[in-house]
């Protein structure tokens, strides 16, 4: 694990399993360890689209077998609320059509029940390094935000020294890049509902221009803030 650890850093891999299935669980659990940051459950669609909006994962699980909904349903759903999330496929069933939904979603790799946790774990490896490539977010000038390291540099690679909230407010507006955020969500989220005033908001805000350029985050019309469009 020292070597595959220097492949990729899985003590920052954040890993959602989309299913039901107990043997499932317990699979991926036991590969679950020290190596990984976190692992979270859900049992249905919208509450993995929930944990989605909530935080930002770096890998997907999904059991074919989702009640409530169809396999195909299930995967646009998840890849039209976080169209980069890498997707490992987990199936009883590996009929064409499957298959082909897997494709067409972008999943890295499908496995059958009843799962190995070995094969679960080189899965998870396999697909963090074949996205790590497009980790990294791109602003004017030279500015990038390296979702691997989960920080923020200039051009030239020096780090930016930003605090818990101006990092939080950055995270949030990047993942929702093209949509206006209002105040009640970044208060809800970066302060975590904590007591905030607009002025304090306005005050990170431009603490994050001083440290990159004024026009990273826009004003909208006074409805909350939109991060620009990356490079």
């Amino acid at each position: 694990m020292k070597t595959l650890k220097n492949i990729r850093k899985l003590n920052n891999a954040k890993v959602l399993l989309l299913g039901n299935n107990e043997s499932v669980k317990l699979s991926i659990s036991k590969e679950f360890d020290e190596y990984f940051k976190e692992l979270k459950f859900s049992t249905d669609v919208s509450e993995a689209l929930m944990i989605l909006n909530e935080s930002n994962y770096d890998i997907i699980i999904i059991d074919t077998n989702v009640e409530g909904t169809s396999f195909e349903e299930t995967c646009v759903q998840i890849t039209q609320a976080a169209p980069s999330l890498p997707k490992i496929i987990v199936t009883d069933d590996d009929n064409n059509a499957n298959i082909v939904t897997a494709i067409g979603n972008s999943a890295y790799a499908i496995l059958s029940k009843p799962l190995k946790s070995k094969d679960v774990r080189l899965a998870i490896i396999m697909s963090l390094n074949q996205t790590k490539r497009g980790d990294k977010i791109e602003f004017q000038n030279g500015l990038y935000f390296d979702e691997y390291r989960d920080q923020f540099f200039k051009a030239g690679g020096s780090m930016i020294e930003f605090t818990k909230l101006e990092k939080g407010f950055l995270k949030l507006l990047i993942s929702k890049r093209g949509d206006t955020i209002d105040y009640e969500t970044i208060k809800s989220v970066v302060w975590k509902g904590k007591n905030m005033s607009i002025y304090t908001m306005r005050n990170i805000v431009n603490k994050i221009r001083l440290k990159t350029y004024y026009e990273i985050i826009k004003n909208n019309s006074n409805r909350g803030y939109i991060i620009e469009e990356p490079q």
